[in-house]
């Protein structure tokens, strides 16, 4: 992908709303290689004096429809103006927020039932997760816990294996695979006594826990 989501949106903005500058926030992040599927990320463009302060409906669907039209790497749906108060419930909660993934792991050793079993037992499961070493250079380094709530796993070949998760917001679900050397513990690898890497990665849903 040659430009961001946040280029790819607030280019189109920018054509049609004369602004000193359009400021881009999304709940959450994830890495380039992961697809976002299910309905979507909520964001907010923030206008910094904006040459206008009202637009009609029209007008509103009339960007969401040239932004889809730009690109066929994302999609916008329910543009609309929201007050500043709005734009606090895009943060609000963060730690409530849960995400439910799909991964394509890799593992070294033959997988069997049993495997299947464990995995789907544990409920709530805390990681202990020291900050990637692939984020190290723009992340301070630290200790979190999360919680992975649930896992259902499917062997798709005798070192394949599919995991449905659903983890808590802030999740480093690829090193929970692989373990990062050791910098999450438990991980798969650790859990399943062998070693595992990550396919791919999908994140399906995104929602806020009651």
């Amino acid at each position: 992908m040659e430009s961001s989501v946040n280029e790819l949106i607030t280019d189109v903005v920018q054509k049609r709303i004369l602004a000193d500058k359009i400021i881009f926030s999304a709940s959450g992040r994830e890495d380039v290689d992961v697809k976002m599927l299910g309905d979507g990320r909520p964001f907010v463009l923030e206008l910094l004096n904006p040459r206008r302060l009202e637009w009609s409906d029209e007008e509103i669907k009339a960007i969401e429809e040239e932004i889809n039209k730009s690109s066929d790497l994302i999609a916008v749906k329910n543009l609309q103006v929201i007050s500043k108060l709005d734009t606090l419930l895009l943060k609000e909660g963060e730690e409530l927020k849960r995400k439910n993934y799909t991964a394509l792991c890799l593992v070294e050793r033959t997988l069997s039932p049993e495997d299947v079993k464990k995995l789907e037992s544990l409920k709530d499961l805390k990681l202990n997760q020291k900050t990637p070493i692939r984020v190290l250079h723009r992340r301070t380094l630290a200790t979190r816990e999360k919680l992975l709530h649930s896992m259902q796993a499917k062997i798709i070949s005798d070192h394949l294996l599919q995991l449905k998760l659903e983890t808590q917001a802030g999740t480093y679900v690829k090193e929970f695979v692989h373990g990062d050397f050791g910098r999450t513990r438990p991980s798969l690898g650790t859990l399943l006594n062998t070693n595992a890497d990550i396919l791919e990665l999908d994140v399906e849903v995104q929602y806020i826990s009651d």
